[in-house]
C-alpha cells in the first residue's frame, strides 16, 4: 500500500470522520441490532467515539482502517444519553444508552501497564492488504503499556489468524456469552507481551 498515517479522530476532517464511523459500521454493524437505520447509527457513533483514543489508518485522504485503544480508566466509546433519546425517542434511547455503555464502558483491562484493542475494522476494499497489522503493530509500539489484549469471535476465523501470527496468544474463552445466541460464536480473549518491554 502507499504512504499512510496513524492519526486520531481528532485530527480527521468531517468528512474523514464520516468515513471512520462507516468503516466502524461496515465490521460492527450487524451487532447493532437495536436498529437497522444506517443514518441513526452514523449519527450515534459519530458522536461517541472518543476523540484521542479512535485511532485511524488513513491513506491518500481515504479512511481505510480504525481502531479504538482502551486502558484500565478509558475505553474508545461512550454513549452520551440525550443523543440517544434524540435519535431513538426517550424510553428506547435511555434503554440504548445503558445498555451500550454497560458494554462500552466497563474496565476492559485491569492493570495500569495494560492496553487493550477495544475495536478494529477495516474497508471493505482494503482488507487483505495489511491495514489492520498496521493498527496492531502502532498499538504494539505504544509506550508505558507491557501487555497488549484484545477479544475475537471463534467464527472470526480469519482476524484470529491475523493475531496468531502477530503474536497474540488465548487465555480465555467465554464458552457462555450472548454472542452465540445471536450465531457469531463465543469470545476468546487473547494477549501479547507489547514490543516496548
Amino acid at each position: 500500500m502507499a504512504d499512510y498515517q496513524i492519526i486520531k479522530f481528532s485530527e480527521l476532517t468531517n468528512g474523514q470522520k464520516q468515513q471512520a464511523v462507516d468503516v466502524f459500521l461496515e465490521g460492527f454493524g450487524h451487532m447493532m441490532t437495536f436498529t437497522k437505520e444506517i443514518e441513526k447509527l452514523e449519527a450515534l457513533f459519530l458522536d461517541s467515539f472518543n476523540p484521542s483514543y479512535i485511532l485511524l489508518y488513513r491513506e491518500a485522504d481515504q479512511v481505510l482502517g480504525i481502531v479504538g485503544i482502551a486502558t484500565n480508566k478509558v475505553r474508545p466509546i461512550k454513549f452520551e444519553k440525550s443523543q440517544c433519546q434524540k435519535l431513538f425517542g426517550n424510553v428506547k434511547g435511555s434503554m440504548i444508552c445503558r445498555q451500550m455503555n454497560a458494554i462500552f464502558q466497563s474496565k476492559a483491562v485491569e492493570e495500569e501497564t495494560d492496553l487493550y484493542i477495544d475495536v478494529l475494522a477495516t474497508a471493505k476494499a482494503a482488507r487483505g492488504k495489511g491495514v489492520a497489522s498496521k493498527l496492531i503493530h502502532y498499538c504494539l509500539e505504544l509506550p508505558d503499556f507491557q501487555i497488549c489484549h484484545l477479544e475475537v469471535l471463534s467464527k472470526n476465523t480469519n482476524a484470529k489468524r491475523l493475531y496468531e501470527q502477530i503474536g497474540f496468544v488465548d487465555y480465555k474463552h467465554q464458552r457462555l456469552s450472548p454472542a452465540i445466541l445471536q450465531g457469531w460464536g463465543y469470545p476468546i480473549k487473547m494477549k501479547k507481551a507489547m514490543n516496548n518491554c
